[in-house]
């Protein structure tokens, strides 16, 4: 198989031509850094993305704090992680990186708070 891939790893942004089978990356070509190739394989194989969003506060002086997973959680996963954000209440306080879900949607990953609320 073959397509197109932005490459987002450096400021460049490639447009990458690649080629890959069922199990590997083949080859790429149009790449300006050697980070293309990582970040392409993993686009192919296994796309993950970080989700913000914001989730209600109790009991604070503000409504929402902002949240991140603490890493990239599968592409295909990212719409259950959000309906599950949406039912949660953090309670004040929060410092940032408080673990605010722990497990989000079963992917292990965490949800923590990037904003202090008092």
């Amino acid at each position: 198989m073959n397509g197109e891939i932005v490459c987002v790893v450096c400021p460049t942004s490639c447009l990458v031509q690649a080629e890959w089978d069922d199990e590997k990356l083949i080859n790429i070509d149009r790449a300006r850094c050697k980070l293309a190739w990582d970040y392409v394989a993993s686009e192919i194989f296994d796309p993950r993305r970080t989700v913000t969003t914001t989730v209600s506060v109790d009991a604070g002086p503000i409504p929402l704090v902002s949240v991140k997973t603490a890493s990239p959680v599968p592409k295909g996963m990212v719409f259950d992680v959000m309906n599950q954000l949406a039912e949660v209440v953090a309670k004040a306080p929060i410092t940032v990186g408080d673990v605010i879900v722990k497990d989000v949607s079963g992917t292990g990953i965490d949800v923590v708070a990037t904003r202090n609320v008092d």
